[in-house]
């Protein structure tokens, strides 16, 4: 799964054990499921915490490590993924200049760490064509006013839908 996602993302092995803080070496023998000893391959295990972080670097998700009989790595990888989040809201910047409010600027902030995890994990392995014309759905939905501040639907509801 993890090489499957690896090639998906058009990642090097050097570029996604880089990503992972692995050596490319280490990254071979964990994807490969063995490693040599003596002339002979010996199975090996990437811990949890270790699987974690390769599937967070080519884009695996918790849910796809839960169902290939990893739930300890899926764990692993939602605390992470949890913390990178909490680390970003955590680092928000002061007041917003266009209010003046800092609860209204938090708010934003940590609306904002969970759209970017999102959108990260969402441009994962996407070829810069389908890149461009997920970023235009991304602007065309942030456009538009939501229902609470424009107090209805918008002209084209159908479409708006379509986009999310």
């Amino acid at each position: 799964m993890i090489k499957r996602a690896q090639v998906a993302a058009r990642l090097s092995e050097r570029e996604a054990a880089k990503r992972a803080g692995l050596s490319e070496a280490r990254w071979r023998q964990l994807v490969s499921g063995f490693q040599l000893v003596s002339r002979t391959k010996v199975a090996v295990r990437s811990p949890d915490e270790t699987l974690a972080r390769m599937a967070r670097a080519v884009g695996v998700t918790a849910e796809q490590l839960e169902a290939a009989g990893r739930g300890g790595a899926a764990n692993t990888l939602r605390d992470a993924e949890a913390e990178a989040v909490r680390n970003r809201v955590g680092s928000a910047p002061g007041p917003d200049p266009t209010t003046g409010s800092a609860a209204t600027q938090s708010r934003v902030d940590e609306r904002w760490a969970l759209v970017e995890a999102i959108l990260d994990r969402a441009l994962t392995g996407l070829t810069e064509p389908e890149h461009a014309a997920l970023a235009d759905r991304i602007t065309t939905y942030a456009a538009q006013p939501s229902e609470a501040d424009a107090g209805a639907q918008p002209a084209d509801a159908g479409e708006a839908a379509e986009h999310r």
